[in-house]
């Protein structure tokens, strides 16, 4: 019974540290003047070194030289790496209240996809709340920011979807009644191939120079620091969550990271939340939540 409610404690979990980065992503943009490549390359350094030495004197190094040359692993990895992406260039523009907004489609684009390839089946009436969310985000943004930023926004519910997806078939597979040292193998493996990633983008956008300078300024700001401590926690986190027997159950806790990270915005960064902010972000949690239920039924 305890075993059973892991996948939804580390999803918790994996929430909170997620909404933990959106408010460090967030506060680098505004008090740093970095491309979001340099920072992603950056900010997955510091996980690699900090999981290394637990994996080589641990039993997860027993399952390890599978992991890291896994297909499924890599792809996943590249996936969950486009989410980073997709995530840091929202924030240049949105405030975290209208990413947590937006990002909460994929809670209905995941499982209607998965509805269109046959995985469940509930009416197709269903369809209709995408249409009433993305409404409730031009709302929350303002219909200028909304054109503005709107392929930003379509590029964050596709890759999340793209994730969802991966997700549901990649954790029936290689991760399901894994034990915890298998798992944490699996989530380094991840974190591995994210920065392989990362540093691979750099050099096709011909900044090479940044992969060996190092941004100084990094070094004096705490946020760095705290970020790859959180970017640990959370990767760790979501793989355990998503090796869930149905992921479906702790996907909307997984997704509920922007609400969360509206609310840690206006203790720490000082965005201001008015009261349509927060029927916004309960509507569209309730639209979830109804989904969630139909589907479990």
């Amino acid at each position: 019974m305890i075993y059973d409610s892991l996948p939804v404690l580390a999803s918790v979990i994996s929430s909170i540290s997620r909404a933990g980065l959106n408010v460090v992503d967030r506060m680098q943009f505004q008090r740093l003047d970095v491309c979001p490549l340099v920072m992603g390359y950056w900010n997955n350094v510091l996980p690699v070194f900090l999981l290394l030495p637990i994996i080589f004197i641990s039993p997860a190094f027993d399952y390890y030289v599978n992991d890291i040359f896994s297909y499924k692993v890599i792809c996943l990895s590249i996936l969950i790496q486009c989410v980073a992406y997709s995530f840091s260039f929202a924030f240049r523009k949105l405030r975290i209240t209208d990413v947590a907004v937006l990002s909460k489609a994929a809670d209905l684009t995941v499982p209607l996809a998965l509805v269109l390839l046959g995985f469940y089946l509930i009416p197709y009436s269903f369809f209709l709340l995408l249409p009433a969310i993305l409404t409730i985000f031009i709302l929350s943004a303002g219909t200028n920011v909304a054109k503005k930023t709107y392929k930003s926004s379509i590029v964050l519910v596709s890759t999340l979807t793209a994730q969802g997806i991966y997700a549901y078939f990649v954790g029936l597979t290689i991760f399901f009644d894994r034990e915890f040292w298998g798992l944490l193998s699996a989530a380094f493996s991840v974190l591995v191939w994210r920065f392989i990633f990362s540093s691979m983008f750099m050099i096709y956008k011909k900044r090479i120079s940044h992969l060996y300078c190092f941004p100084h300024h990094f070094l004096s700001h705490s946020g760095f620091y705290f970020r790859g401590l959180l970017t640990v926690i959370t990767q760790v986190t979501f793989i355990f969550a998503i090796a869930a027997d149905n992921l479906m159950n702790v996907w909307p806790i997984l997704n509920a990271a922007g609400f969360l990270g509206a609310i840690f915005a206006y203790f720490f960064l000082g965005e201001k939340l008015a009261p349509r902010d927060f029927l916004f972000t309960l509507f569209v949690f309730f639209i979830s939540g109804i989904v969630l239920l139909v589907l479990n039924s």
